[in-house]
């Protein structure tokens, strides 16, 4: 404790005597500070010991001192010291008296006895109780650190954090959930802040609050957010019956450094993990599901025994896609190689040192993995098994050590020991039917059948007609507009950071595993069907619909997700499912929505694939020479031929159409023929004829 009055009336040294304010020696003194001043209270800050001798005050004027006392009191001075035989031979009645009536502790000093010496024994005091808190604290730290090291880890470092606190500690996790509590009967008051843990979660870290509850009587709760990125790893409650002192203040955050060292996980295993997760995934794409089983190990659970679906999500619009991929391989090349020389397109590397790795996706987002030419590749046995050899050989050497778990993770929350099981994200859709109940809102968003832009893949090269597809914002926030490219790419991938936290807090709160990969600006998750973390992906396109509701095809923003997902597949036909989640993600695309499951890929029409640039280009070219022979006036051969087809060549039907005679439209359709030089008597004339028809208006 600090320093009090009744410690400075103890030190023989001083030779201080109480003339008023007996009941109030219990006052902590936070500085002595001697003023003659007539109101010093205009540079004071509460807590002080004031020293003076009376020179500009009549101290002897009851008046006069119940008006000095008063100031002093209103301020929170804590004592009055008067220095006797200096200019009044005793202390006078009327400061007695005053200092009486408010309760204001009042010291005698001797003449003998320097104000300089009371201050110094304060200083004194101050300096001890400081380094005894400091040694407190180290002491803490040490017994916490060896609790984090014990079998028991967090659980014995709070029982070490309450001990130290004289009160009680809990540690929620990532989804909100009570994961560990100390002394044990803390459970149920832990309980009832899990609703400000998980606000506290949502916030950027480092973040605190103090919370507490009206029937919570003195207890004081203070929250502390976990982890050094963007999102809290887990958030740490301490419960005391008043503020912490400084050595508590030390535990604290010894407890708060050590919990983070435990949830963070170094650089070097994040890429290990990361290149381990991926390596599974390149596995099952090729089609070596035993390998990828036998690899994965334990990490994943069931999820590779049960049915699963693939989900790919990319940025909706296809020129911020092809943006962002080509930004994160110049910066990863650029860091591999630490060449200072500017990528082929302006990358977040331009604004920042190459040392530094940017934060939340892209830290984790590395180098493209290249899923879609390994799905592609499966054509053939031959580059199969290549391609599974290539993939094999991504997996990390063994070290002695468990490889940990993959930033594409599992699930840390066991089934069955969450309270809070099937509130999340999610929750309660797990029956077969995969995620189309939950996005059946946001899928009816633009199935109006009207043709959308062209959309080219991300890896299409430069000069490549592209329009943005719809731009469904994540909502919760997301990084601030910027001028420069690293604000263009930050705000590219948000969403994609934004549905990892989703899906893998999901998973998390229900105990599931859970296969997430960063694949440059793509993310592919493997999740198992019906389960939290496939109807989180729904979730999270729903809620971001409601945001834009109706999309804008052709909106020209960077932010938002187009997402696929595919069929429920087995473990052997992985490359299936990933190559149907990206054909869902195309569709996803043109229609204007923001997640499309394989299912639903039949449930709209073709025509709007239709809008690409090479099929009106082709469309134009089948059907010019009738247009030039319709314009120069020598018939309406391209108005027959579209009555004649969607009559499927009834002549009768078609001629009545038309009001001409039924000899004519067989005229017409011959001249067709003959300009065309092709027969219409071949099925796939017709068709291509219609869909040109259809294609250009």
């Amino acid at each position: 404790m600090p320093p009090t009055l009744a410690t400075l009336v103890q030190n023989s040294a001083l030779r201080l005597s109480v003339l008023a304010g007996h009941d109030r020696l219990d006052s902590a003194v936070r500085w002595a500070h001697a003023s003659e001043l007539a109101d010093p209270t205009p540079y004071m800050d509460g807590g002080e010991l004031i020293l003076f001798t009376g020179l500009k005050l009549d101290a002897a004027d009851l008046e006069t001192m119940h008006a000095y006392v008063e100031k002093l009191v209103s301020k929170g001075v804590v004592g009055l010291g008067f220095a006797a035989g200096v200019n009044y031979e005793g202390v006078p009645k009327a400061l007695v008296d005053a200092c009486r009536g408010a309760h204001l502790p009042l010291l005698e000093v001797p003449r003998r006895t320097p104000f300089i010496a009371i201050s110094k024994a304060v200083s004194a005091d101050i300096a001890a109780e400081q380094y005894r808190a400091v040694t407190a604290g180290f002491d803490a730290q040490r017994e916490m650190t060896r609790a984090a090291l014990s079998r028991e880890g967090p659980s014995a470092l709070l029982a070490r954090l309450a001990s130290q606190v004289d009160g009680w500690a809990a540690l929620y996790d990532a989804s909100g959930s009570v994961v560990a509590t100390a002394p044990a009967w803390a459970v149920r008051r832990a309980a009832r802040f899990v609703g400000d843990a998980e606000r506290l979660r949502d916030r950027p870290t480092p973040a605190s609050a103090v919370v507490s509850e009206a029937d919570s009587g003195d207890d004081r709760v203070e929250l502390q957010s976990i982890g050094s990125g963007r999102r809290a790893k887990a958030v740490l409650a301490v419960g005391t019956a008043a503020p912490l002192g400084t050595a508590e203040r030390y535990a604290v955050n010894s407890a708060i450094a050590l919990l983070t060292l435990t949830m963070e996980r170094s650089r070097a295993l994040q890429e290990a993990e990361q290149r381990l997760g991926a390596a599974v995934l390149k596995m099952l794409l090729v089609g070596e599901g035993e390998h990828a089983r036998a690899v994965a190990g334990q990490l994943y659970g069931g999820l590779l025994d049960a049915p699963m679906r693939v989900i790919v999500a990319e940025p909706a619009s296809a020129a911020a896609a092809r943006f962002a991929q080509e930004s994160i391989a110049a910066a990863h090349t650029s860091q591999m190689t630490g060449s200072a020389a500017a990528p082929s397109v302006p990358t977040a590397s331009a604004a920042r040192p190459s040392s530094q790795m940017p934060s939340g996706y892209l830290a984790r987002a590395g180098e493209p993995c290249g899923l879609s030419d390994l799905a592609a590749a499966t054509g053939t046995s031959a580059t199969a098994s290549t391609t599974a050899d290539t993939a094999r050989s991504a997996v990390p050497k063994p070290t002695g050590k468990p490889p940990g778990r993959p930033s594409a993770k599992p699930s840390a929350t066991k089934a069955g020991t969450d309270p809070k099981a099937g509130t999340g994200a999610g929750a309660g859709t797990g029956q077969a039917g995969g995620v189309r109940s939950a996005v059946q809102a946001s899928a009816a968003v633009g199935r109006d059948g009207a043709a959308a832009p062209a959309v080219s893949s991300p890896s299409a090269p430069t000069g490549t007609s592209v329009a943005s597809g719809v731009v469904v914002g994540a909502g919760g926030g997301g990084p601030q507009a910027e001028a420069s490219d690293s604000g263009r790419l930050s705000r590219i991938v948000w969403p994609l950071e934004e549905l990892a936290d989703a899906v893998e807090t999901a998973a998390a709160r229900n105990g599931e595993a859970v296969l997430v990969v960063p694949d440059g600006a793509r993310l592919v998750v493997l999740a198992s069907d019906g389960g939290a973390a496939a109807a989180a992906c729904a979730e999270f396109a729903a809620t971001a619909s409601a945001a834009q509701p109706g999309g804008r095809p052709g909106g020209g923003g960077d932010e938002g997700l187009a997402i696929g997902v595919s069929a429920p597949v087995g473990l052997s036909a992985a490359a299936v499912a990933f190559k149907q989640a990206d054909q869902a993600l195309s569709v996803a695309r043109r229609r204007g929505v923001a997640l499309v499951e394989h299912e639903d890929v039949a449930a709209g029409s073709v025509l709007p694939l239709l809008a690409d640039d090479a099929v009106r280009a082709f469309a134009d070219g089948l059907l010019r020479a009738l247009r030039e022979h319709d314009a120069n006036g020598r018939g309406d051969l391209v108005v027959s031929l579209r009555a004649w087809l969607s009559r499927h060549g009834q002549w009768d039907a078609a001629a009545a159409e038309l009001g001409v005679h039924r000899h004519t439209l067989r005229y017409r359709m011959r001249r067709v023929e003959e300009i065309l030089g092709r027969s219409l008597d071949d099925p796939d004339v017709r068709m291509e004829l219609w869909l040109a028809l259809k294609a250009t208006g």
